[in-house]
């Protein structure tokens, strides 16, 4: 594709998603809904609207020409109209079930100024003008409004970058289960979180870095070593009597690394860490200036071990003799929000985490049975020097060894499919249409709907199930990866625990022990909720809408299926899933009154808690939350008269 297409189409992705988001979370005050005729006639009496309105209608046109079909004489018109600026914005608009109105597929935006000239505005041009007109609104900072539409300018670039390396879809499917698992990872990072904005920007790289390090550049990565000094190393229980070495090296590389060891005089006094070599380079000499110059911590020379990104950039795997463990490393990037370093503390609230989930398993058969957890155990971090486990610098040098289940890495029956791959290609479901040709299913709308069944009421089933024992993963698609045997989706397989969420007194009515996670003071957090309807709120918002809903996004554009289509499926799906699950009265009661009843439904936000941030980064994504009418309530989208809305 030529870099002109290339970039046109990057800034199409990213505006569909910042429209979507803005159109969500309400922050286009004063937006009217207008027919096309309507428009045609308030631009015979604005010359300013006149101007942006038949831009709007000649892109429309020539999209249509080119085969992408644009159609504004069905659609509704969105008018944002900044009248003190004589400023006129329209874009094309279509009823949705996930939230009253999202932008049409091209997702173009025109403008136009007092002086009757139009333009297309870019992802970061329309959202400067969004962020002038809310300027003195509360929760909205100056700091994270521009480090937002930084980040959405670099967006644009990255995407365009990774659609530079792409390459023809193939058969992934039937690669080998490591060899499948990556390039199915390196698939899902085309997209990375889906419906989110700025979810490709990695704050702190530039082409070269992205040409190296993220997944779907697929580079070799060499690991480097840091030689840390025993008494300031943290561990995990699972990693008292093991070295990191000896999980992710060769036997010949490992002696490489002794070698050094020894000649430097470290062996006994040091252990080592394997460092991820951006973070070696261009994070540690800052962060960790008092340790190195008094020899805690002794970068290394050696380069041992040949990782491969995924597709969370920071989680690296190996195609040599031990595919099944993955190494995940602090990065000091920031993404989603948040700088991607590893905290001790993280790793411990993850192994407290996994236990629950392994208790619960046993506690329930079919859990038992079809429920897989990685291994988390295995990890190592610096430790402070006040023993501040919250403080920042000591956070950017860590390790986690995750170890995947040996009956799923090793049987040639089994593939595992990150569920964000299924939504990586919003327009063409590429994933799909193999997994379908290896069912011996024909590539049809029908044939799409009965695997997504499959999908839905597997996931569905285990989630509530764990839900039973008041228990939420973070089961977004890039932690929720699908088990398939021979092309049947037998199981659900959890990465990633540090986030599981619970309700306390569901745990104890199962007789499991609240966990005790480790907070830190004063600070609100998202791991403990009094209520069930709060708890649940994260499987609708993750589960479902990040999760569930991008897949049906994908098929529903590429197989033409309504969303409301889509949506039936769903319900339908979840009820089956809700009668296999055989919960107790009183959680059964509680979870169809959210999902079924209720009028309205939780809504992660991604826009206002970028905006709001100030100067202080967090470790994670910022979290904020909003309302949307309830899509498993919706019966049929109404026909909406043209209004001021």
């Amino acid at each position: 594709m030529p870099n002109k297409l290339v970039e046109q189409e990057a800034k199409r992705r990213v505006m569909e998603d910042l429209l979507n988001a803005l159109l969500a979370e309400e922050l286009l005050d004063g937006l009217q809904m207008l027919t096309p005729s309507a428009c045609d006639e308030l631009a015979e009496s604005y010359d300013v609207f006149a101007a942006a309105w038949n831009l709007l209608c000649s892109e429309a046109a020539a999209t249509d020409k080119a085969g992408a079909g644009a159609d504004l004489a069905g659609a509704l018109i969105g008018l944002w109209r900044l009248d003190g600026a004589g400023t006129a914005v329209v874009f094309g608009l279509r009823r949705s079930v996930v939230q009253r109105w999202r932008c049409t597929p091209e997702a173009v935006v025109a403008a136009s100024v007092v002086d009757g000239r139009a333009r297309l505005l870019s992802p970061p041009e329309l959202m400067r003008l969004v962020a002038d007109s809310h300027a003195e609104a509360a929760g909205i900072h100056p700091e994270g409004t521009a480090v937002f539409i930084d980040m959405l300018q670099q967006t644009v670039a990255q995407i365009a970058w990774s659609m530079e390396r792409s390459h023809p879809y193939s058969a992934l499917l039937s690669l080998p289960p490591d060899r499948a698992l990556l390039s199915l990872e390196r698939y899902a990072a085309g997209r990375d979180r889906p419906f989110h904005p700025v979810a490709k920007a990695k704050l702190g790289w530039e082409r070269d870095e992205c040409g190296r390090f993220t997944a779907e550049a697929g580079q070799p990565i060499r690991l480097r070593w840091m030689a840390v000094r025993r008494d300031r190393l943290l561990s995990g229980d699972d990693a008292a009597n093991v070295l990191p070495q000896s999980l992710l090296l060769s036997a010949v590389e490992q002696q490489e690394l002794e070698k050094e060891l020894t000649q430097r005089g470290l062996n006994g006094t040091h252990i080592v860490l394997p460092v991820h070599p951006w973070q070696m380079e261009a994070m540690l000499p800052q962060r960790l200036r008092p340790e190195l110059d008094s020899g805690v911590c002794v970068p290394l020379d050696i380069e041992a071990g040949t990782f491969y990104a995924t597709s969370s950039v920071r989680s690296l795997m190996s195609l040599d003799d031990e595919p099944s463990r993955h190494v995940k490393l602090p990065l000091g990037i920031r993404s989603l929000g948040g700088l991607r370093y590893l905290s001790a503390i993280k790793m411990m609230n993850g192994v407290r985490a996994e236990g629950l989930l392994r208790q619960a398993r046993q506690l329930d058969p079919v859990l038992n049975e079809r429920l897989y957890l990685c291994e988390e155990g295995r990890w190592w971090a610096l430790k402070p020097q006040d023993n501040d486990l919250f403080a920042d610098d000591p956070r950017h040098l860590s390790a986690l060894i995750r170890t995947y289940p040996a009956e799923l890495m090793s049987d040639n029956r089994k593939r595992l499919v990150p569920m964000s791959a299924l939504a990586a290609d919003s327009r063409q479901a590429l994933l799909l249409a193999e997994w379908l040709q290896l069912r011996g299913l024909p590539n049809t709308a029908e044939a799409a709907l009965e695997l997504f069944r499959e999908i839905a009421e597997t996931f569905g089933e285990l989630s509530l199930r764990l839900l039973r024992f008041g228990l939420v993963p973070e089961a977004h698609g890039q932690n929720a990866v699908l088990v398939l045997q021979e092309g049947r989706v037998c199981g659900l397989l959890l990465r990633d625990h540090d986030a599981l969420r619970v309700h306390v007194p569901w745990l104890h009515a199962e007789g499991l022990a609240d966990p005790e996670y480790l907070l830190r003071p004063g600070v609100p957090n998202s791991l403990y909720h009094d209520s069930p309807p709060q708890l649940i709120a994260f499987f609708q918002m993750l589960g479902i809408h990040v999760n569930l809903f991008s897949i049906m996004d994908s098929l529903s554009n590429a197989y033409s299926l309504s969303e409301e289509r889509m949506w039936t499926e769903l319900k339908e799906a979840l009820q089956t899933a809700l009668k296999r699950a055989a919960l107790p009265e009183l959680q059964e009661a509680v979870i169809s009154s959210c999902l079924f009843k209720d009028e309205s439904w939780p809504w992660k936000q991604v826009v206002r808690p970028l905006l709001a941030q100030t100067a202080k980064v967090p470790g994670s994504m910022p979290y904020g939350k909003g309302e949307m009418p309830n899509p498993l309530r919706a019966a049929r989208l109404e026909e909406v008269p043209y209004a001021a809305h």
